[in-house]
């Protein structure tokens, strides 16, 4: 009898053990996507606004190559945002191009587990 709560015993241990590093690991690779997705959101807004203040080839072909990546590691709202952005907001008057980016700010930062509680429209200064 004793033999067999001493194997129950190592069974459960081991058990927990693997439950532990299972459970370890998932949270360890679900920091590093945030840490990848924050990353990628941050050169994709660094590229934009060198857009925005220098137009010239340089700062498209790096708009262009942050916002392509972009597509392997945003969540679809994000996606959704940001071609709503550039089909509605670009090329607008202020007030519609700071809307849409305002709504592609939310979503990103919804992506990212951060609060928008009452996020005024944004825009970005030259």
């Amino acid at each position: 009898m004793e033999i067999y709560i001493s194997i129950i015993g190592a069974i459960v241990a081991i058990l927990v053990a693997i439950i532990g590093a299972v459970l370890a690991n998932r949270n360890m690779l679900i920091l590093q996507t945030r840490k990848l997705k924050e990353e990628h959101y941050i050169a994709y807004i660094e590229a934009l606004h060198y857009l925005i203040s220098n137009n010239n080839d340089e700062a498209i072909k790096q708009y262009v190559l942050m916002r392509d990546k972009l597509f392997l590691m945003a969540s679809e709202e994000v996606i959704k945002e940001l071609l709503q952005f550039e089909h509605n907001g670009v090329g607008k008057s202020q007030e519609v191009h700071d809307k849409y980016l305002t709504n592609l700010i939310k979503a990103i930062r919804v992506d990212l587990k951060l609060k928008n509680n009452q996020l005024p429209i944004l825009y970005f200064k030259r």
